[in-house]
């Protein structure tokens, strides 16, 4: 399984508990989708376009969950490792956080 950063790991805690408080069963299901998603990347870690923006650095890829619109953004450490670093929701002012939050990742 990928290494997912704590704090990816918290924001994908955090979206489970508020899809969970909007509908029983969904909290879960959001969690088994994500698992579906790193059960991928394990097996193909290119999974997803790269992310071309400015300021990200290369080899930041992202997936988009199937049926809720969160992005798992993750690189490939190596051949056989795959890293999540961050889950959050597909909008396009995340988009700035990114590269913020991106940049220490790759220091």
């Amino acid at each position: 399984m990928p290494e997912v950063l704590d704090a990816a790991s918290r924001e994908l805690a955090a979206n489970a508990v508020w899809y969970e408080e909007r509908r029983s069963v969904y909290g879960s299901r959001f969690i088994d989708e994500t698992e579906d998603i790193f059960r991928l990347l394990d097996e193909s870690p290119l999974l997803g376009p790269p992310w071309v923006l400015e300021g990200v650095p290369p080899g930041v890829r992202h997936v988009v969950l199937r049926t809720f619109p969160v992005l798992v953004v993750h690189t490939e450490e190596d051949e056989d490792s795959v890293r999540i670093i961050s889950a959050r929701w597909a909008s396009k002012q995340e988009r700035s956080l990114f590269r913020s939050y991106l940049k220490g990742t790759h220091d």
